[in-house]
C-alpha cells in the first residue's frame, strides 16, 4: 500500500488547526460586526435623545425666561438670571463630570475597543 498522496498525522493537524483559526478569525469578525452594529444603534438613539432633550431645553430656558420677565417686570434681568442659572449649571457638570455615565461610557468603550484590537492583533501572529 502506497499512501504517499495523503498527508501524514502532522500535516492533517497542521491542516486542522489551519482551518479551526480560520474559523475562529470568522467567528471575531462575525461578533466584531454584531456588537459594532448593536452599539452604533444604541449610540443614534443616544444621539437622537440629546438631541430632543436640548430642544425641550431650549424651549423650556425660553418659557422660563418669559415667565421671569413678566414676573420681574425686565426682560433683561431675566436673561441675566437665567444666563447665570446655566453657569451655575454648567460649572456644577464640570465638577461632577468624573461622575457622569458619559465618562465611565466612554472609558468603557474605549477599553473594549482597545482590548478587540489586541485579540485582532493576536489572531494575525
Amino acid at each position: 500500500m502506497d499512501n504517499h498522496t495523503s498527508p501524514g498525522r502532522i500535516g492533517q493537524t497542521a491542516q486542522d488547526l489551519k482551518e479551526y483559526a480560520a474559523l475562529r478569525v470568522d467567528s471575531f469578525r462575525l461578533s466584531l460586526i454584531d456588537n459594532l452594529s448593536s452599539f452604533f444603534n444604541s449610540l443614534f438613539g443616544v444621539f437622537i435623545l440629546i438631541v430632543l432633550l436640548g430642544i425641550a431645553t431650549t424651549f423650556f430656558a425660553i418659557a422660563l425666561t418669559w415667565v421671569l420677565g413678566i414676573a420681574l417686570g425686565s426682560m433683561l434681568l431675566a436673561i441675566v438670571l437665567m444666563g447665570c442659572l446655566f453657569v451655575v449649571f454648567t460649572i456644577i457638570v464640570y465638577a461632577l463630570r468624573r461622575k457622569l455615565i458619559i465618562n465611565q461610557t466612554v472609558r468603557m468603550l474605549s477599553g473594549m475597543v482597545h482590548d478587540m484590537s489586541q485579540k485582532h492583533s493576536d489572531y494575525e501572529k
